[in-house]
């Protein structure tokens, strides 16, 4: 029988466990699998090696639900504590609605508002909240692929939404409601507590109200957001941080602009 013929010199199997090139990080590194928490810890003190973990296995549903929950579980308590009564007559009254009508109707008005409140606080973590993520991940996973050219999937894209998002929310929403329990006051629009911001240093009604939407949205943690959102994006799309900030910062910048050009008409 004719025997079979040997490899050529020099050449060897390829190994079973050689590491695929999703898994394989800058340098050719392989980046170990983390869990939740890991991951989670990760992303506070070294967020770049843990975006380039989270973009070779882009495992978003449990940040995705925790957001949710997080959501979630503010709004019980906030709901429990505040008087919708007041919270909708504080808002009309920041948003000038009352400056625009009788007042005779001002009472009817805040009656209204003050049942809806309840109705549109729930949609907000059950259901714009979740539906805007995913909105969010779509418009990033456009920007990345079409003017990046890079093959930034879906799934990465709200694993990097997903993370930032969720790694903010577990230190924001626990200072929001230890502010309103120290401050006893509950009856206010909750985005308005944290005041991380230099509208936080100016009067409302001393500047006009596209100023102070512009000052409103240049806060520590909308920074810290767009920090973690580049670097995820820089893991997605082989980038660097600051060449991956460019497509972050042009999304936020006309979110910016929408604020204050709504500020502006109304």
């Amino acid at each position: 029988m004719a025997s079979e013929p040997s490899p050529p010199a020099g050449s060897s199997p390829a190994p079973s466990d050689a590491p695929s090139p999703a898994s394989t990080g800058a340098g050719g590194s392989t980046l170990e699998p983390r869990g939740l928490l890991d991951t989670l810890v990760a992303v506070y003190t070294e967020p770049a090696a843990a975006f380039r973990a989270i973009a070779a296995r882009p495992a978003w549903v449990a940040p995705f639900v925790g957001i949710i929950l997080l959501n979630v579980a503010f709004t019980f308590v906030w709901l429990k504590k505040a008087d919708p009564a007041e919270v909708a007559r504080t808002q009309m009254e920041e948003a000038g609605v009352f400056e625009r009508l009788p007042l005779e109707q001002h009472a009817a008005i805040v009656e209204r508002q003050a049942r809806l409140l309840p109705v549109f606080a729930w949609l907000g973590p059950l259901v714009f909240a979740p539906v805007g993520f995913v909105a969010l991940a779509a418009l990033f996973l456009f920007i990345y692929r079409f003017f990046y050219a890079s093959e930034t999937s879906f799934s990465q894209s709200l694993a990097v939404v997903s993370w930032s998002l969720f790694a903010v929310a577990l230190v924001s929403t626990p200072l929001t409601l230890l502010v309103l329990s120290l401050k006893g006051e509950w009856s206010v629009d909750p985005r308005t507590v944290i005041q991380a911001n230099p509208g936080a240093f100016i009067e409302r009604t001393t500047v006009p109200k596209p100023v102070h939407a512009l000052l409103d949205a240049i806060d520590l943690f909308s920074a810290w957001i767009l920090f973690l959102l580049s670097a995820g994006y820089a893991a997605t799309a082989r980038r660097s941080i600051a060449a991956a900030a460019a497509g972050v910062l042009a999304l936020w910048g006309i979110y910016v602009l929408l604020k204050v050009a709504l500020a502006f008409i109304f």
